[in-house]
């Protein structure tokens, strides 16, 4: 395989690499690792320029998701890519005493080229039905459609949404939305029954059934048990009053209406925050206006994101990042809008595609953003296996940490974006309200949505039930229900890219819960006294440098060691969620005991009651460890 990348590359190759076994023994430990460490040397040199060459093929491919000749050269990349990957974990595995040795200094590197080499499918007719599956979803996710004489794809779809105020208007947006998944329920169905035919064949488990899952499954739902009153009291408090916001169409013992909360799937419901916060006698926190105010541009919101993490003696980012990178949609063109930070792997090249509007909701999204780009900064020298988040909570945890601290109103005070701010009881509730409208319904979404996503993988849930079990679900864990019957035709569920990218999304929950654990740790090493979101980080060499512990260290060990060398902690923790928003649940609990709020709420499809779905949480458990001391029964 020879692949051309700039001109000053030379040609990249990935050739096998046939080991005497005979000669393997003979070597000693050192010789070995010598031995291996020279062709893994070699091999990084090459991956780390094809790597190069198909992050920057699908950044334009992403670019242009109507030219079929980019997409192609995208796809032939990134099969030269995959096995490349494979020829390299085919070669390492020849080190046999050293992939089985772990006091050897190569064993992590050696097991990480297994563990990213192994991904790709040996069997040729499954590999290609696969990826005529996969890409049939993804044309059919990236299909524009139209509302209100407008084209819109379904990436376009948030910010027209946060704009409407009639229950008509975004009744209607919703379900052309929701329209637009629909043809790929076949597909979708066909895929998960090659993929566990391609697991029978592989000898390994479906995908929701290995041990390291149904450990993490155990993990969310323990944090979720620690999560859902705190939840139980905010939707009480959001329902209440939408009820008055929308007479006649919310009901307060009821789930809430999707549509009605702006976001199209309710995860973060900051389009709301004019209507329900409390105090209207107090000014809340809107940075929109406040950028407006002050002639923001978007790459602005990316400037002052920079600036905060210069402040923490971490690294600005390349001068060709602001060259290279898309920060609001390019007019006329059919592009891909999702928030997404990439690493090209050479040159210093990192780069962010982002069709950004001048709201609080993307100053919050642009640091998420940006605390990947500083992630990928800060690991950039170490050897293309360990160039990635030791865990997908991470990456994304990570970023929302940023993110929280910059929302921070004593930060957002200091770089001039809130005046008269005075951190009053009034205050403070109102700006926990608000963040608890765009933090605290994604978790259970994420847990929700990949429930049904493992349910779908080990056949307990199946095609002829997809729409009505996912609305199940969504209800009795995010407390949201269509706004009207959804039967079989439709495939809301692949409303969500990570559905039709066949992606793992519970990832989200744990980095939901990490952010905080990780801002609570950081405000320790700022010396920062007082309520936890009053905190602002902002010009804290201390806090930086324990930041880079997490970012510099990428995937160069196991995540719980980084974790422990980071937090002191092998797992993660819900404590600091439940500190920072306890001024908040302490208020809705005031409201509760007066009378004013009811919590619960019923699902009318399933017809549980909030005490049936404790029975069934309790169950879940009890399942789980049974799952767990079954599998490790027989390894």
């Amino acid at each position: 395989m020879s692949i051309y990348c700039q001109q000053i590359d030379e040609i990249v190759e990935c050739n096998s690499k046939h080991l005497d076994q005979y000669q393997l023994d003979t070597m000693n430990l050192t010789e070995q690792e010598e031995l291996a460490n020279t062709i893994l040397n070699e091999y990084n040199k090459n991956l780390t320029t094809l790597a190069y060459i198909t992050s920057s093929a699908e950044f334009e491919a992403h670019l242009y998701l109507n030219d079929t000749n980019k997409r192609r050269t995208t796809e032939k990349c990134y099969e030269a890519y995959r096995n490349c990957l494979k020829t390299i974990a085919t070669a390492a595995r020849q080190f046999k005493n050293l992939i089985e040795n772990q006091n050897s200094s190569l064993y992590w590197l050696l097991i990480r080229t297994q563990a990213i080499g192994d991904a790709g499918e040996t069997d040729l007719n499954i590999k290609i039905q696969l990826h005529k599956l996969k890409t049939h979803i993804k044309e059919i996710y990236h299909r524009k459609f139209i509302w209100n004489n407008t084209k819109l794809g379904i990436d376009e779809v948030q910010e027209i949404l946060g704009t409407l105020n009639s229950p008509d208007d975004l009744l209607s947006l919703w379900n052309a939305t929701y329209e637009v998944a629909a043809p790929m329920r076949d597909y979708y169905s066909t895929l998960i029954a090659v993929q566990n035919q391609q697991a029978t064949q592989n000898r390994t488990n479906e995908k929701s059934d290995t041990p390291a899952n149904l450990e993490e499954r155990q993990l969310v739902e323990q944090l979720w048990q620690e999560l859902k009153p705190l939840h139980e009291l905010l939707h009480a408090y959001i329902r209440q009053n939408m009820a008055k916001l929308y007479p006649g169409h919310v009901r307060v013992d009821e789930a809430i209406p999707i549509h009605l909360t702006k976001d199209l799937f309710g995860l973060m419901m900051t389009y709301l925050e004019r209507d329900i916060l409390p105090f209207p006698h107090v000014k809340g926190i809107d940075l929109g206006p406040a950028m407006i105010r002050k002639n923001f541009t978007e790459q602005e919101i990316f400037q002052y994101a920079d600036k905060f993490f210069i402040s923490l003696n971490l690294t600005r980012v390349p001068e060709k990042f602001w060259n290279l990178s898309i920060f609001k949609k390019i007019p006329n063109r059919h592009m891909a809008c999702h928030p997404t930070a990439i690493d090209l792997y050479k040159y210093d090249d990192v780069r962010i595609r982002m069709c950004t509007s001048i709201t609080s909701r993307d100053f919050y999204v642009v640091h998420h953003e940006m605390g990947h780009i500083q992630h990928y900064l800060q690991y950039e020298n170490l050897p293309f296996w360990f160039r990635r988040s030791p865990h997908g909570a991470f990456g994304e945890g990570i970023g929302d940490a940023i993110a929280l601290a910059t929302m921070s109103p004593t930060h957002l005070k200091r770089i001039g974006l809130l005046e008269n701010y005075t951190s009053s009881r009034e205050d403070n509730i109102k700006f926990l309200i608000s963040q608890g409208l765009s933090r605290l319904f994604l978790p259970p979404f994420a847990y929700a949505l990949d429930i049904w996503r493992w349910s779908v993988f080990n056949g307990s849930i199946q095609p002829h039930e997809y729409n009505k079990r996912y609305w199940d679900l969504i209800c009795q864990y995010q407390g949201m229900k269509p706004p009207t019957h959804r039967d079989e035709r439709y495939f809301d569920a692949g409303t969500k890219l990570h559905v039709a990218s066949d992606l793992s999304y519970i990832k989200y929950f744990l980095a939901h819960v990490f952010q905080f654990q990780i801002f609570d740790i950081l405000c320790q090493e700022a010396g920062h006294q007082g309520p936890l979101h009053l905190c602002d980080l902002h010009g804290s060499n201390a806090a930086g440098n324990k930041l880079k512990i997490l970012l510099g260290l990428g995937s160069s060990k196991p995540w719980q060691d980084i974790l422990e060398e980071f937090a002191g902690v092998r797992t993660f923790s819900a404590k600091s969620c439940l500190k920072y928003f306890q001024p908040l649940r302490e208020y809705l609990e005031e409201l509760v005991a007066n009378g004013q709020l009811n919590v619960g709420w019923k699902c009318e499809n399933n017809h549980c009651s909030k005490r049936n779905f404790t029975r069934i949480n309790i169950c879940f458990i009890l399942f789980l460890k049974f799952l767990i001391s079954k599998f490790f029964f027989y390894l």
